[in-house]
């Protein structure tokens, strides 16, 4: 339960500071799904590393 928490938290950071940069830019900023799914796995690998 500590890795998945870690891992929500670390995507929601993610998704702050992107909104963050679209806010600095002026614009929208569009992510396919083939580039946001690894993100999260990425996201939840390094939860779990954490743990170690």
């Amino acid at each position: 339960m500590n890795t998945f928490g870690r891992g929500c938290l670390y995507i929601i950071i993610g998704f702050v500071l992107l909104f963050v940069f679209a806010f600095v830019a002026g614009r929208a900023i569009h992510i396919p799904w083939f580039i946001t799914i690894p993100l999260i796995v990425l996201a939840f690998w390094a939860a779990s590393q954490r743990k170690k």
